[in-house]
């Protein structure tokens, strides 16, 4: 029988299409990673903030990102031919609110190096994947953007997650299993 402070009430609400406030609760509810996306498209670099990275396929190696129709930079994204997904790490939060904030220059709030396609690639990142893109499809008002990864920068450190309109970090319930030398721990 759960303890009271284990006690999860359920509290169902429809979708209701113009109404979607029950969606994007639901929705808040998730833990994700929080991504900086970055491409360069004509000498000048585009990114944004995005928590909607998911790895699809192994072979070939793909992962997607999800971005609004609506975004400042979805023309850039739409022509760019490589793109990097840096996950960020637990100190980098002003990094994804500089990539989520139109009207600024969002590549001010960290340093970038060149990836070997291109896009830039952010330093101190737990991971950056760098690939070109393998396919773009329109679903609902997002574009998905799938990309073929070509190159993977660990980076290590603690990963910045988002749950519930809030920033947050790992905290793990027990510590890692030690790792014999030589052995990847994959």
């Amino acid at each position: 029988m759960p303890t009271p402070s284990m006690d999860h009430t359920v509290k169902r609400r429809p979708v209701i299409r113009h109404d979607p406030q029950a969606y994007r609760d639901g929705l808040s509810s998730m833990v994700t990673s929080v991504c900086v996306v970055t491409t360069e498209v004509d000498g000048q670099r585009f990114g944004f903030t995005a928590n909607s990275v998911t790895s699809v396929s192994m072979d070939p190696p793909l992962i997607s990102v999800c971005l609004a129709d609506t975004a400042d930079v979805h023309p850039a994204f739409s022509q760019a031919e490589s793109v990097a997904v840096n996950v960020l790490a637990a100190d980098q939060h002003p990094v994804a609110q500089a990539f989520a904030t139109a009207g600024v220059d969002r590549f001010a709030a960290a340093h970038f190096s060149p990836g070997e396609l291109g896009p830039p690639l952010l330093d101190g990142a737990t991971l950056s994947f760098e690939g070109v893109v393998h396919q773009r499809l329109t679903a609902g008002d997002h574009t998905i953007i799938l990309i073929d990864v070509a190159g993977v920068v660990v980076g290590g450190g603690e990963p910045l997650t988002y749950q519930g309109r809030r920033f947050h970090t790992l905290n793990p319930l027990e510590p890692a299993a030690p790792q014999p030398a030589g052995k990847d721990p994959s």
